[in-house]
């Protein structure tokens, strides 16, 4: 009977530890990455790195959600923490990260993502990662502005430039508030003139690339005092 009672207990612990994810000893350091649509991105954990490249199905169509698994198990007990692959430090100390061509990628922040654990608390190792065409500002330099009421447009996200009332100066540069994402087209025009002036706009078209636009001109001039009939 004591055997018995025994044996039970230890069916009971090994099915509790199972269900924790306690029941193996090595585990599969993995998970997906989403709206890859060019790579790889480079994802690290515990001395090892994994390249993930985008899929496409048999019609050459992107496949939304690709899988990525690193070389090497984890023993059980063993902390992880998945990030992209570092490559540097910007000025205030800033970890920089290697991102795919046109893209910034990063943890999904879907409910119960899990990026950085402890093997074996979990059955499985699913860290998701999401990516997104990167997107990037526009602007540029203002020359012989001198009136209120000048708005440029972009679409429909609009610039109004006035008069710092601090300083009493007008603007010699711009950038508007929403930035662009990579492969769109923009175009900047005068949607209202400033007061008694005409400004024109130089290089306000074109398609977003990798870089922020900053060659955008707008030239304001004063308009002829009418002559008087």
């Amino acid at each position: 009977m004591k055997k018995s009672i025994l044996a039970l207990c230890a069916l009971t612990l090994a099915a509790g530890l199972a269900a924790c994810g306690g029941g193996t000893s090595k585990y599969t350091v993995g998970g997906t990455v989403t709206n890859l649509q060019e790579g790889p991105l480079v994802l690290v954990t515990n001395g090892m790195e994994v390249a993930v490249g985008p899929q496409r199905d048999s019609n050459g169509a992107l496949v939304l959600t690709t899988t990525y698994a690193f070389p090497n198990q984890l023993d059980y007990g063993d902390a992880y923490s998945i990030t992209l692959k570092p490559i540097g430090t910007n000025a205030n100390g800033t970890t920089i990260y290697q991102q795919p061509p046109h893209q910034v990628c990063g943890p999904s922040g879907a409910q119960g993502n899990i990026t950085a654990d402890t093997a074996g608390r979990l059955s499985v190792i699913n860290a998701q990662f999401v990516c997104n065409l990167a997107t990037h500002t526009i602007g540029g330099q203002i020359t012989g502005l001198a009136a209120d009421k000048l708005v440029l447009t972009n679409g429909g996200d609009q610039l109004a430039l006035i008069k710092d009332t601090t300083t009493g100066l007008y603007p010699t540069g711009f950038t508007f508030p929403t930035q662009v994402t990579y492969k769109t087209t923009y175009g900047v025009t005068v949607l209202t003139q400033p007061t008694g002036q005409t400004c024109t706009v130089t290089d306000g078209a074109g398609e977003m690339g990798d870089e922020d636009i900053t060659a955008i001109r707008i030239n304001c001039t004063t308009n002829p005092t009418p002559t008087p009939t």
